[in-house]
């Protein structure tokens, strides 16, 4: 298996979903490589992300076979963010036809053009852990891609079926294909690292389960555009997405300590320090990724304790 792509300068790429967070920061990191980069969006040109020629933009819906077939035509490679990025963004069934319709007619247009790599945005919640309303945890700490899916939620599925398309176009074209399951996407430096901190003790008050169903996990957008470029540049199997994220949780709590608080039932192996409650090897080894920016550096003073939402967390058991 091999995606012949060794180099992105002058390859011609497809960035389905680039006016989005991940999208800007992936267009971003492809125009910085050189790459001819096409934005097919439903936004206007005016959201899109500033760079400078070769940014070219496609209006139209990925779910539109006829739009994504031309915006395809002599493309090189396709990175495809298009799509619902959670839940409460649209009705269920909406949400899960556009991201499963979507993620199939983007994946089936770019084997019939002649696509040499293919990235697709999975989600840390394909096995339904975190965002599933059946309460779901892990059946372990760290989990990596093996463990085994609980769904319930629409999001989810779309994201459990997107992989199971990309498995099944590879099986029957040999189109080369790499899914990432990303986590929580932020960018960590705004107004000082302040915003995310906000977002992350507020996320903890209101559903103290699912952050320890993410593992405490997160990913600065710039790694989230760099790992984009890892996947393109490197073979791997068409699915599982490969989790991406940051080596360290955004607690000051050590991990062991955290789990103790919000998942004390699930089985978990010794966690060095802060280390986040996935395992991340698949992307090291596939991908030759590691993420840079960590809060630990860019505002260390928004670090969370987790002990101050004992209380909550007794209350929601």
């Amino acid at each position: 298996m091999s995606t012949e792509l060794t180099d992105l300068a002058g390859a011609a790429v497809v960035v389905t979903g680039g006016s989005g967070l991940i999208g800007r920061a992936a267009v971003a990191a492809l125009v910085a490589r050189g790459a001819e980069v096409t934005v097919l969006d439903r936004a206007q040109t005016a959201e899109l992300p500033a760079a400078p020629p070769p940014l070219r933009f496609v209006p139209g819906d990925v779910t539109d076979a006829t739009v994504v077939r031309a915006a395809l035509r002599g493309s090189d490679a396709v990175v495809h963010l298009g799509g619902y990025a959670g839940l409460g963004m649209a009705g269920a069934v909406e949400t899960y036809r556009v991201n499963t319709m979507g993620t199939f007619t983007v994946l089936t247009e770019a084997a019939a053009a002649g696509v040499r790599k293919v990235v697709y945005a999975s989600s840390i919640n394909a096995n339904g852990f975190p965002l599933g309303s059946a309460g779901a945890m892990p059946p372990r700490f760290p989990y990596d891609e093996t463990a085994p899916p609980l769904i319930s939620d629409e999001y989810s599925l779309s994201k459990q079926a997107g992989e199971d398309a990309a498995r099944m176009v590879h099986a029957s074209t040999g189109l080369a294909l790499t899914g990432l399951r990303f986590p929580l996407v932020r960018d960590i430096t705004e107004d000082g690292g302040r915003t995310f901190g906000a977002h992350v003790r507020a996320a903890l008050r209101d559903d103290p389960r699912r952050q320890a169903a993410e593992g405490f996990s997160y990913l600065d957008v710039a790694d989230a555009g760099r790992s984009v470029i890892a996947a393109l540049l490197h073979d791997t199997p068409p699915a599982p997405g490969v989790l991406v994220a940051a080596p360290r949780t955004y607690l000051r709590s050590s991990t062991h300590e955290a789990l103790e608080l919000f998942a004390p039932d699930v089985p978990a192996q010794p966690l060095p320090g802060r280390a986040v409650g996935l395992d991340l090897s698949l992307a090291s080894r596939l991908l030759g990724f590691a993420a840079r920016v960590l809060l630990d550096d860019v505002a260390p003073e928004q670090l969370v304790d987790a002990a101050e939402y004992a209380d909550l967390v007794r209350t929601v058991r």
